[in-house]
């Protein structure tokens, strides 16, 4: 009896044991299921002369990168080859001539070519689950609307002055750039928009009253659309992200956005040295 009532029990603690384990492997976090994009999962990079090879940014356990974001839409498997050094001949300038003497991760790209110096975007497999990439179009000429420069007046209560757009997802969906006027006692203000039927939502950049330097370094206090390039469009539960390079002078700034009510979060953050010699 004794032998039974042991058999029983064990029984008992080895269905308890499958269960718990069973449940904590099927769970899925708030992250995936909300599309909520983590900095930990993204890091930035850039592409070789031959189009065949990437040098990332971020050093942390980089063969997790198995992605290469590069183009609206566009995803190239990756691979991780080594970290490699810099050389005594770097110029410092992450660009493809001086790619071979650069410090960073280095990927090869496992089918294809990107473009020479793209900025590229590594990440991890599951990084933008739950999220779906849109046809991003860029647009060389176009304004928004006269109803929606009114509505994004009222909603920043300052005028704009100069504003176009960068591209479209659609009809309803577009991507621009607005300056505002300049308000006594107040910072510059400029903003990355985008516009759907029902909201706007704002990437906000502050300047400073540098009159040569407002935005970036010789900037000459301009800012246009030529300067950005959108890297990519993604709609998940968390709304719509973007990951997009600005350029200036020295360099481009890079970042990946996602939205958080009527604003944009910063979720990933980096800088690409170009400054030519």
């Amino acid at each position: 009896m004794r032998k039974l009532l042991s058999f029983i029990v064990s029984i008992i603690v080895l269905v308890s044991t499958f269960n718990f384990a069973g449940s904590t492997s099927s769970a899925t976090s708030p992250a995936a299921i909300t599309g909520k994009l983590s900095e930990k999962k993204l890091a930035f990079s850039y592409v070789d002369a031959s189009g065949k090879r990437l040098l990332g940014f971020d050093g942390t356990n980089p063969k997790r990168f198995v992605n290469a974001i590069y183009a609206p839409g566009k995803i190239a498997s990756v691979k991780f080859v080594k970290h490699q050094k810099r050389s005594d001949e770097s110029t410092g300038r992450q660009i493809s001539y001086n790619f071979d003497q650069d410090e960073g991760e280095l990927f090869s790209i496992v089918q294809g070519k990107i473009k020479t110096d793209e900025s590229v975007l590594l990440a991890e497999k599951n990084a933008f689950q739950g999220h779906t990439f849109l046809n991003y179009k860029p647009v060389s000429k176009g304004v928004f609307s006269k109803s929606v420069i009114s509505k994004i007046e009222k909603t920043k209560k300052r005028k704009v002055i100069h504003q176009g757009l960068l591209g479209q997802v659609s009809k309803d969906v577009q991507i621009g750039l607005v300056q505002f006027e300049r308000i006594k006692g107040q910072k510059p203000l400029a903003s990355l928009v985008l516009t759907t039927k029902s909201e706007l939502i704002f990437d906000d950049f502050v300047g400073n009253d540098d009159e040569m330097s407002t935005w970036r370094v010789s900037d000459g206090g301009e800012i246009t659309t030529e300067m950005f390039n959108i890297l990519f469009v993604t709609q998940s539960k968390a709304g719509y992200s973007l990951g997009f390079e600005w350029w200036g002078d020295e360099g481009l700034a890079l970042k990946v956005v996602q939205q958080q009510g009527t604003n944009f979060r910063p979720v990933l953050e980096n800088y690409r040295y170009t400054m030519p010699i």
